[in-house]
């Protein structure tokens, strides 16, 4: 009891009064469940405890950004860095689900279920058949159409923000967190390969991708960022429709520009052979759950601008 008494009494004494919205919530409390469960199984994490501190960072860091910009709203930095931090938290518990992902059962052990999925629905691979389509100006847009993908996380509220409407940016960066954040909980529940990396489909895909530009790109994008696991649901087609139906919601010409984009990288994912065909099927349906409930959650606490 006197801890708890302690730890409000910290707690009022450094945030009383600050607000934080929603997208701060679900970076913070995302950040701490994985610490602690690194904690939980840390016999299955290497250097343990460097994650546990890292994380803990993370957390302080967003409480400490969100007050230092209710103390300094005047000032220009501290408000871009208080709209557009969230980038920095997705790219991070991204690549850390290359080290973290299989921590609570050891293993991929849903990868197998995946790609027997893939077989019961289509009768056929298809990361493996869609190999027969392959030819430069198809591999090129493709690719193109995924390498599309990862200008959302800025261009899109950053659209808002030249607008002057900051609070469209962070009811869209609050849409996308929740999003993101629920969906790479199913990646530590459900840990899985990609295709390319999947056992059963070993020496299955045996042709090359050839192309002019963005086939190059997304080849070093894969291997400066890219991680073998979070398959199932796919996050890049769930993030993708979220992004999608937030610019349609405030912006219907924008989101009907980005709606085939986030559309077409359901098709990439499968044609990159970086995903099952199950895991963008299940993302547009977590995608569209999560953007249905997190703008339940905005409207309850009076942050959607609409």
């Amino acid at each position: 009891m006197k801890l708890k008494k302690s730890i409000l009494k910290a707690w009022n004494w450094r945030y009383a009064g600050i607000r934080f919205r929603l997208m701060d919530i679900n970076l913070s409390v995302y950040m701490g469940l994985i610490g602690l469960l690194v904690i939980f199984f840390r016999k299955n994490v290497d250097n343990w405890a460097n994650h546990v501190l890292i994380h803990t960072v993370f957390v302080i860091g967003i409480l400490e950004i969100v007050r230092l910009v209710e103390k300094h709203p005047e000032n220009k930095l501290f408000s871009i860095l208080r709209t557009f931090y969230p980038v920095v938290f997705f790219l991070y518990a991204w690549e850390e689900l290359a080290v973290l992902q299989s921590m609570i059962y050891g293993s991929f052990w849903f990868t197998d279920t995946l790609v027997r999925w893939d077989k019961l629905l289509f009768g056929v691979h298809p990361t493996v058949w869609v190999q027969n389509l392959y030819n430069p100006w198809l591999d090129e847009l493709m690719n193109f159409i995924y390498a599309s993908y990862y200008t959302f996380f800025l261009l899109v509220p950053l659209i808002f923000y030249i607008r002057k409407k900051k609070e469209v940016s962070f009811a869209i960066y609050s849409l996308a967190t929740f999003t993101y954040m629920t969906n790479f909980v199913f990646f530590y529940l459900l840990p899985a390969l990609g295709a390319k990396p999947a056992s059963l489909l070993a020496g299955l895909h045996v042709k090359e991708q050839t192309g002019f530009l963005f086939v190059e790109l997304n080849r070093i994008i894969q291997a400066k960022g890219g991680i073998a696991c979070g398959a199932f649901p796919s996050s890049h087609v769930a993030g993708a429709l979220v992004w999608a139906l937030s610019a349609l919601r405030y912006d219907k010409k924008l989101g009907y520009i980005i709606l085939p984009f986030a559309i077409g990288i359901g098709f990439s994912t499968v044609y990159l052979t970086l995903h099952h065909a199950v895991d963008p099927i299940s993302g547009y349906i977590w995608g569209a759950f999560s953007f249905i409930l997190g703008l339940r959650l905005i409207k309850i606490r009076r942050e959607d601008p609409i």
